[in-house]
C-alpha cells in the first residue's frame, strides 16, 4: 500500500514536471512568434510599400507638393521645369508655398528631389533663370558633389555643368540644391545635355517673353 502511495506520488510529479515544460515551451514559442510579428510591423512601418514621390511627401517631409501622378518624381533630361506652378520634385525646405508674379521665392536652402529613368552618361548643362539680375555666383550641391552658378551676360540667367558621375543610378533618389545668401525669385530651372547647351540658353531666353511656360516632363 505504502509502495502504491509513493509510486502515484512519482508519476505526479512526473506528470507535473512534464505539464510545467510543456506550458514553458508554449510560452517561449508564443513569445518567438509574438516577437517575430512585432519585428515584421517594425520593419513595415520603417520600409513601406509606397511610392517614392508618398514617401518624400507624407512619409520625410521632404517634398512641397503631393503629385499623385509622378509617383517615382522621375525627371527627364532635357527638362525645363516652371518653379512658380506645383512641380512634384520642389523640396519642402527653403521655397516659399505660394508663388507670386510667376516666380518661387527661395529664402535658404532648397532644390530639387527626382529620381532618373536611366543611367547618364552625359555631363549636364543646368540653366536657372531669376527675376532680377544677379552678380555674384551661387553654390550647388547635387548629392556629394558641389559646384557654382555662375552669372552670364544674359540678364537674369545662371548656369553651371554638372558632371553625370555627380548623378546616382537606380531609383535613388537625387538630392540638388541652392544656396542663396539672400533671398531669390526663381523662375526656371532647367537641365539640358552639354552639347545642347547653346540651344538650352535659346529656350531660356524665351522663357522671358513667355507668361505661362509650361513644364516638360
Amino acid at each position: 500500500m505504502t509502495t502504491d502511495i509513493a509510486n502515484d506520488a512519482i508519476k505526479a510529479d512526473s506528470n507535473q514536471a512534464s505539464s510545467s515544460k510543456t506550458l514553458r515551451i508554449t510560452l517561449i514559442a508564443l513569445i518567438a512568434i509574438l516577437s517575430c510579428y512585432y519585428l515584421w510591423v517594425l520593419y513595415k512601418a520603417v520600409t513601406p510599400n509606397v511610392s517614392i514621390a508618398y514617401k518624400a511627401y507624407y512619409i520625410k517631409n521632404q517634398t512641397l507638393f503631393w503629385q499623385p501622378k509622378q509617383p517615382k518624381l522621375t525627371l527627364s533630361i532635357p527638362s525645363s521645369l516652371n518653379v512658380a506652378t506645383r512641380v512634384p520634385y520642389l523640396s519642402r525646405a527653403g521655397w516659399a508655398e505660394d508663388a507670386y508674379n510667376n516666380a518661387r521665392l527661395l529664402s535658404s536652402n532648397g532644390g530639387l528631389y527626382f529620381t532618373l529613368p536611366k543611367a547618364e552618361q552625359k555631363n549636364i548643362h543646368l540653366t536657372v533663370n531669376v527675376s532680377t539680375p544677379l552678380s555674384t555666383p551661387l553654390n550647388i550641391h547635387l548629392n556629394q558633389w558641389t559646384g557654382v552658378l555662375t552669372p552670364t551676360t544674359q540678364a537674369n540667367t545662371l548656369v553651371a555643368s554638372i558632371p553625370y558621375n555627380a548623378l546616382m543610378a537606380g531609383d535613388a533618389l537625387q538630392h540638388f540644391t541652392i544656396d542663396p545668401p539672400s533671398p531669390i525669385a526663381i523662375k526656371h530651372i532647367d537641365f539640358s545635355y552639354q552639347e545642347d547647351a547653346f540651344a538650352q540658353q535659346t529656350i531660356t531666353a524665351s522663357h522671358s517673353q513667355d507668361s505661362a511656360p509650361v513644364v516638360n516632363h
